[in-house]
């Protein structure tokens, strides 16, 4: 799944959308559950840590299935979940149809 996630973001244009910004703030600001989070931009990248009431993997997921649901591109969007310890760590990916694409690095704790 790493060399299909790769090969993605090789045939897309990542970028910075302010929209996109946007609407991941307002979903996080009005989630009960999200105790604190900090979104950073890093070389076209979306760097995201939310620290949640009560972590469990369960929890994570759910909360980023929301959100990518609520922010991804209706064209296209891939994402990577990778577990450790008592932090889960998404890559996630969408894009529109002229490839315009938005990068994330979310991490649930």
């Amino acid at each position: 799944m790493f060399r299909v996630m790769n090969e993605y973001l090789a045939k897309v244009r990542l970028e910075i959308d302010e929209r996109f910004s946007q609407k991941m703030d307002l979903f996080l600001s009005d989630r009960k559950e999200v105790v604190k989070y900090c979104i950073n931009i890093n070389y076209n990248k979306y760097v995201v840590d939310v620290h949640l009431k009560k972590f469990s993997i369960d929890a994570a997921d759910k909360l980023f299935c929301d959100l990518a649901a609520k922010i991804a591109y209706p064209y296209s969007h891939m994402s990577l979940r990778y577990n450790e310890g008592d932090q889960v760590r998404y890559r996630f990916v969408t894009c529109n149809e002229e490839k315009h694409a938005v990068y994330m690095d979310l991490v649930l704790g």
